[in-house]
């Protein structure tokens, strides 16, 4: 890693005239990575020159960029594809900087807070019923009816801090709760508003306390027993009223709105939102940004929300 005299050297050429001496200096920091951003950002902030703390802020995103397109690109290659490091490599679209420990203890803690309640349940409805009395009468999540698109609402931090969403964002905290209790929770695709189904786990082995597997496989699991709707503080409902959904937003039924979807498309949903909420509230930068990331999956930069 860099010195601490040669980092200082180098980020006192940022005010230089000559506009390579700036380029090459900015390319050395960034070829340092993440490992140099808590130095450049004490240095960014006790800086007096404007040039130089505004290059200097420019390095710090640069480098924030550069490992959050390299985030994405791990997580597509995984073989898991979790929903929680979906969430959280969106949630840095907005903030770079997020301490995910964050994120991960307040999931453990309201895991925790649900098992407590969970020790005597059998039957999915039954589970299903306790989680939602500790995720909307315990910790208050509800919908975010009022300021439907701000783009906080896409975003996991946000909602945990606000605790309230849009529908993507809740079913996404909720199934991902829900499956570190061992509850085969997944999402659906549904046309206008996404949801939750509960899938049929008669023949899997009962999950021992604490022990729940990081990721549950939907293909371990039979076929959808119900649907879960956290936007409407955890109301179930069934496949008759899909159809009757579907019919109400003249919509013409697919097999693939009864059914999960693989988390790559939740990532696409939640990104495909997240572009129209900044593009809705003028955010131009972002929203050129999340485009950037909706290529990467193979996505347009249509403006849609859907949620």
């Amino acid at each position: 890693m860099i010195s601490d005299s040669e980092l200082k050297a180098m980020l006192y050429l940022l005010d230089d005239t000559d506009e390579q001496v700036v380029n090459t200096v900015s390319g050395r920091l960034l070829s340092e990575g993440t490992q140099i951003l808590p130095l450049l950002e004490e240095y960014w902030l006790s800086n007096q020159d404007p040039l130089r703390a505004n290059r200097i802020e420019q390095i710090i995103r640069n480098i924030q960029n550069k490992d959050l397109s390299a985030g994405f690109d791990d997580w597509l290659k995984s073989k898991e594809n979790s929903l929680l490091e979906a969430c959280l490599l969106v949630s840095k679209i907005h903030y770079p900087g997020l301490d995910e420990s964050l994120v991960v203890n307040f999931v453990e803690k309201i895991r925790l807070d649900a098992w407590m309640s969970l020790y005597n349940a059998s039957n999915p409805h039954d589970k299903i019923s306790i989680l939602n009395h500790i995720f909307f009468e315990r910790y208050n999540f509800k919908g975010n009816s009022n300021d439907y698109h701000n783009p906080d609402n896409s975003l996991i931090n946000r909602v945990i801090e606000t605790r309230s969403g849009n529908p993507i964002s809740l079913c996404n905290l909720y199934a991902i709760v829900a499956q570190k209790l061992g509850m085969p929770v997944f999402g659906v695709n549904l046309p206008q508003h996404f949801v939750l189904a509960y899938c049929d786990d008669t023949h899997m082995e009962p999950v021992v306390p604490f022990q729940a597997p990081p990721f549950l496989k939907r293909e371990d699991y039979g076929q959808v027993l119900f649907y879960i709707n956290p936007f409407s503080r955890g109301q179930i409902f069934l496949h008759k009223n899909i159809k009757e959904f579907l019919q109400v937003i003249k919509v013409e039924s697919q097999p693939a709105f009864f059914d999960t979807c693989p988390t790559v498309e939740i990532l696409k949903r939640m990104l495909r939102n997240l572009h129209y909420a900044y593009q809705k509230s003028g955010e131009g930068e972002r929203t050129k940004l999340v485009s950037f990331y909706m290529k990467k999956l193979g996505m347009t930069d249509e403006s849609s929300s859907e949620e």
